[in-house]
């Protein structure tokens, strides 16, 4: 076993290798007892071909960190009193039940308020997922249209904005120019928001993850670094 560290976009990253005769042209992730980063590699790789691969797989790397995480955190229940986020403020949920209500989500200074016809845990689930949505659709509008006048290569354009909920991405940019942003990302603060819609703003000039695309993310959000490695750590949270 060989400990190294790989140098990502959001800091340092101890790994441990562990050679395998078995594993001929690939690595394979997985998590030692503490919650360590083991590499699985062909014994014929050297450390610096092992580093180099996952150096050019890094996103890769953290989406599988991200899902070991949430693996680990207890799925919510949709009860009373449970805490619920929304734009980085943990909310306690409140749950009112009223007969031939139309089911809507209230939210309030100090909780997020479900009016809903019966206390069913699934009902409740989807009219939470329903709001979620409609705030992602709206906040993340609002946000584009704030930071896409300092992105002067997206001048005169229109850009298509989808909301999605989806397990392995933040966003995404096409190469038509549509940007689809995950639903989940609406329970970050919004500093993360901003930060995950400069990232795919900046796919619209350049569609790889080069020089020239960091620049022009150090010129449109000079603290991406920051905001990623909170979205690295608080991302799981998020998902659930």
């Amino acid at each position: 076993m060989q400990k190294l560290i790989l140098k990502t976009a959001s800091g340092p990253l101890e790994y441990t290798v562990n050679y395998r005769p078995r594993l001929k042209k690939r690595l394979h992730m997985e998590k030692d007892e503490k919650g360590g980063l083991v590499i699985g590699a062909p014994v014929h790789w050297s450390s610096t071909q092992i580093n180099m691969m996952l150096t050019q797989n890094s996103s890769r790397v953290e989406r599988f960190l991200a899902r070991a995480q949430a693996q680990k955190l207890e799925p919510l229940q949709y009860t009373r009193g449970e805490g619920h986020l929304y734009l980085g403020i943990r909310y306690p949920l409140a749950i009112k039940v009223i007969p031939n209500v139309r089911p809507r989500v209230v939210l309030k200074e100090n909780e997020i308020q479900v009016d809903i016809r019966h206390d069913n845990v699934n009902d409740i689930r989807k009219v939470l997922q329903t709001w979620y949505r409609q705030q992602a659709v709206s906040v993340f509008g609002e946000r584009l249209q704030c930071i896409k006048p300092a992105a002067a290569w997206t001048k005169g354009k229109a850009i298509p904005l989808k909301v999605r909920r989806m397990k392995r991405t933040w966003g995404n940019c096409s190469s038509s120019g549509v940007i689809k942003l995950n639903t989940h990302l609406i329970k970050a603060p919004l500093p993360v928001i901003d930060s995950v819609i400069a990232h795919e703003l900046c796919h619209l000039e350049q569609m790889n993850h080069g020089k020239r695309f960091y620049a022009l993310l150090d010129s449109l959000n000079p603290t991406w670094r920051h905001d990623r490695i909170s979205l690295r750590s608080e991302g799981s949270l998020y998902l659930l």
